[in-house]
């Protein structure tokens, strides 16, 4: 008989794993000697997918997922642990701003004996490129580019997978030859000028983005009497996002929230919201300020009707700034930016 080194239950040397009875393995070591990741690459035209150098027939996709967890588990799992099989418990949904995730359920057998259940959220990376069969079908050509494109400093990983659950989403998967991760951005090339301008209607709708659109000849088509080429559309989505500081008609402002082409802005001087499409960065009636009128980071030590006080604490400086409707929601222990605009002074919690 063996002791259990985390529980102290005695049991049989076939019930221990590695110093621990079978429920405080699972529990405290667990089967995974490392988290396991899913990656795979997926045909946006057909559906197919690539795993270990291959490409397989279209599946549904929690059984790709369901498949390559099994397959690529060995890998993860410690040495004394196989996996039965897996099960799906949530299809594929986002697990935080820049990635995907599935759980799943793991049929693990431990030392040969032991059947456990796990459960577990994996982190999954999806990748979207045209299969060999359809680039043939393709011959590798496009009639339509689109060209999606931030100003300013962006995580083009982020972006992309943004553009191809669009797609997914949108349906346009099946016209799509490829998309590629550029420096400026993101390009989308399609087989169907009709789906290329539906991408960039859909953008234009969710981000407030720019469109222009041009064309580039290739040949001309002597039997229907015109020129052929490539139709391109720059999308310009604009630099509006969630703390930014902002100049709204005048005023200073917040941005609260950006969803579906609108911005939430909370004006600095009054707390007043505000609510406009985020298409107006490109009128002008959104400016952005730069980050260099910042005048430091403080700590709110207290508010009373007539001032805000508030402590630096890396040099110890105190400061009042006079109290402003827009800070109705400040209290001690706050910790806030001092802007510096012009003549003028405004606080923005930390956290905004």
């Amino acid at each position: 008989m063996r002791f259990c080194v985390r529980c102290g239950k005695e049991v049989s040397d076939e019930e221990i794993v590695g110093n621990y009875c079978v429920d405080c393995y699972v529990k405290h070591l667990t089967p995974f000697k490392d988290k396991p990741r899913l990656e795979v690459m997926v045909c946006p035209k057909c559906g197919a997918w690539f795993y270990k150098g291959e490409w397989n027939h279209p599946l549904e996709e929690n059984e790709v997922l369901r498949r390559i967890a099994i397959w690529g588990s060995k890998r993860f799992l410690r040495e004394e642990v196989e996996v039965l099989d897996v099960s799906v418990v949530k299809s594929l949904h986002k697990i935080s701003a820049s990635e995907h995730g599935v759980t799943l359920n793991y049929q693990l057998l431990i030392k040969g004996i032991h059947p456990v259940n796990f459960e577990l959220e994996v982190p999954v990376r999806i990748t979207y490129k045209p299969c060999p069969s359809c680039l043939a079908r393709a011959g590798g050509s496009h009639k339509a580019l689109v060209q999606v494109r931030v100003e300013g400093e962006v995580d083009i990983e982020e972006l992309a997978e943004e553009v191809e659950e669009l797609l997914v989403k949108a349906g346009l998967s099946s016209s799509v030859t490829e998309v590629e991760v550029v420096k400026e951005g993101v390009d989308v090339k399609f087989e169907d000028p009709v789906a290329a301008r539906k991408l960039s209607s859909i953008l234009s709708r969710k981000y407030g983005a720019s469109t222009a659109e041009s064309f580039r000849s290739t040949r001309f088509d002597a039997h229907e009497g015109k020129w052929r080429g490539v139709v391109t559309l720059s999308v310009r989505i604009p630099p509006v996002y969630k703390g930014m500081v902002v100049e709204y008609q005048g005023e200073v402002g917040v941005v609260e929230e950006v969803s579906k082409g609108l911005v939430k802005i909370r004006i600095l001087e009054t707390g007043e919201h505000v609510q406009t499409k985020v298409s107006g960065y490109w009128s002008g009636i959104i400016k952005p300020l730069p980050k260099a009128y910042l005048g430091g980071k403080y700590v709110v030590t207290s508010v009373d009707k007539n001032y805000v006080y508030l402590l630096n604490e890396d040099t110890g400086e105190l400061r009042e700034v006079s109290i402003k409707p827009g800070y109705s929601h400040l209290k001690t222990g706050d910790k806030v930016l001092l802007l510096s605009i012009e003549d003028k002074e405004y606080l923005i919690k930390e956290s905004e």
